[in-house]
């Protein structure tokens, strides 16, 4: 039996409940009352405010640091223009993403994030399967970009490392590998701490991340030996792919402000631990990418500037990072081994980030049974940690990053299938949210756009429509087995694989989202308020009298006053 201990309101005369403690050291108060109307149980302790989240946020797009990994592409694509303007619009899709991904958080602030809402807005006897793809295929995303992430930060790492030595010293394919296995062991063991340690650490990332990145741009513009004019900057286009249209060769740039600017409901899945999660959580999401959009593009056209016009050296340089010469050039040897360090514990913090919402990830659809041994996984230790979750994960992304040992090409897909496999797990549910959600019921959160919000959603799906299918095309021709382009591999294994598992296994187990809610811990969270009110239509509530035992009505009001005595008499003794 657990013991309770209410506490209520400081007026003498009002009877409210302001929270209940458990032995366990959760508080359950309003915040888990708006979980429990979710259908869960207040696993995790709340650690998160406002600046933690804030700076969680932001810490998964890693702005200077991952911009830094990604200028290649750009340049390569379709040189100083491309780099200038595919971040500029491709930075306002991206947004309508975000935005839409924070709205739909406000009504559902719950770890299962996107695939959970699928729940809500598409007919129930399409929810298992519709879940299903979602949650796999993001899965399939977010831990490719925990892995690209740590291999970039690697790869940085080493050519800076390169850099400072003349190239006297030049990584091999092994040393970056090895490398990149360390920095995913070192956010396995960070990841291992308690989240009240999390929560501490993570306020620092946007300090570090912002001021660091406010300082590049000054560095550069004070110390660069000539700033490039304003044609060559925004207006010339130089095709270094091999396709014989600018003008196609050009859209891969957009692959930059992808990569940077996705993973938008990372945030979302640590709603469980973040207080006034329907609120907090997506002004969050929204304030943090807008940060991104807007300080991104300054960096960026920053170091368009200041880059010089040699752009053949930095293509075919031997460091294979076009952003190390650059900086080198603009701030000499000094001052570039510096910043691209600062980059590389920025893009360290964006990792130790990804490896946190993944394993949350990972616990949520293991708590919805959408794995398997679900039991297994979604316990978490004595820290309220999914300590298993962390190091499993760590495993699978030292896995992938064996990838590069046989071809880096293949492993630069993984970048492209991140971006990708995210975001269609997003446009999914943003669509069926934007289409269905006010005819099914959904109540709008207190986050919402307003008038604005269905002509935003349905940008962000046709944007993410048109990337798609630009990112799954050869990067450069002509194609051969070492420069194709394996994302659309990645992708089918995932819609192959979870689709065919369904069909032939999972169908027969896999229900959508479940409640884990006992009726003790339902009766004591309705001190707090009402879970369901009597009209009250939604998923959760059919899903457990679907499941409930059927009892008489004189059965279940025997039973009602009895468990009423119990808890009275519990809280009374606690008091």
């Amino acid at each position: 039996m657990v013991n309770f201990n209410i506490l209520k309101s400081s007026d003498p005369e009002s009877n409210e409940v302001k929270a209940i403690v458990s032995n366990g050291g959760i508080d359950l108060d309003s915040d888990a009352a708006a979980l429990a109307k979710l259908g869960y149980k207040q696993e995790f302790s709340r650690n998160y405010n406002f600046l933690s989240t804030f700076s969680f946020a932001l810490s998964i797009s890693g702005l200077m640091g991952t911009i830094s990994i990604t200028y290649m592409y750009p340049l390569w694509s379709g040189g100083p223009a491309a780099a200038v303007w595919c971040w500029f619009a491709g930075a306002i899709g991206c947004l309508c993403i975000a935005w839409s991904v924070a709205e739909i958080t406000s009504c559902f602030p719950t770890s299962g994030g996107m695939y959970y809402t699928l729940a809500h807005v598409v007919p129930e006897k399409w929810v298992p399967l519709m879940c299903w793809i979602d949650g796999w295929l993001y899965l399939t995303g977010c831990l490719t970009g925990a892995c690209s992430t740590d291999f970039g930060a690697a790869t940085l790492l080493m050519q800076t490392i390169s850099m400072y030595s003349d190239y006297s010293y030049i990584p091999t394919k092994g040393h970056i590998t090895a490398v990149s296995i360390l920095v995913m062991i070192s956010h396995g063991l960070i990841n291992s701490l308690p989240s009240s340690v999390l929560s501490s650490i993570t306020k620092y990332y946007c300090i570090v991340n912002i001021c660091s990145t406010i300082a590049l741009i000054v560095t550069l513009l004070v110390k660069c030996p000539e700033i490039n004019t304003r044609q060559f900057t925004f207006g010339t286009v130089i095709n270094s792919t091999g396709w014989k249209s600018d003008g196609w060769a050009f859209l891969f740039g957009f692959l930059n402000v992808s990569w940077v600017m996705t993973c938008y409901d990372a945030t979302s899945r640590m709603s469980e631990e973040i207080s006034d999660a329907a609120y907090k959580t997506p002004l969050a999401i929204a304030s943090a990418l807008t940060t991104t959009a807007i300080l991104g593009w300054v960096l960026v056209v920053v170091i368009t500037l200041c880059m010089g016009t040699d752009m053949d050296a930095y293509l075919n340089s031997q460091s294979g990072q076009p952003i190390v010469d650059i900086f080198h050039y603009a701030m000499g040897k000094q001052a570039a081994t510096a910043y691209l360090a600062l980059c590389f514990v920025v893009i360290w913090f964006c990792g130790a980030a990804a490896v946190c919402y993944v394993s949350r990830s990972l616990w949520s659809f293991s708590r919805d049974k959408g794995i398997p041994y679900p039991d297994f996984w979604c316990k978490l230790d004595k820290f309220g940690t999914p300590l298993r979750c962390v190091w499993i994960i760590t495993l699978i992304n030292a896995l992938l990053s064996l990838i590069n040992l046989g071809s880096n090409i293949a492993m630069n897909a993984i970048f492209s299938a991140c971006a990708i496999a995210t975001d269609w797990s997003y446009v999914l549910v943003i669509f069926c949210f934007a289409l269905n959600a006010e005819k099914m019921g959904v109540k709008k959160g207190p986050f919402n756009l307003g008038r604005f919000s269905k002509p935003i959603m349905f940008a962000g799906c046709v944007w993410t429509c048109f990337v798609s299918i630009v990112f799954v095309f050869p990067n450069y021709m002509p194609v051969s087995a070492e420069n194709m382009n394996y994302t659309v591999v990645i992708l089918g294994f995932v819609f192959i694989g979870a689709g065919g598992w369904y069909c032939i296994d999972a169908k027969n187990w896999y229900k959508g989202p479940v409640s884990n809610i006992d009726d003790e811990y339902e009766h004591m969270i309705e001190k707090l308020g009402p879970i369901h009110d009597e009209n009250d239509d939604s998923y959760e509530l059919r899903q457990k009298k679907a499941s409930a035992p059927s009892t008489s009505s004189d059965d279940e009001d025997s039973l009602d006053k009895d468990k009423t005595a119990n808890v009275t008499s519990t809280s009374q003794n606690s008091l």
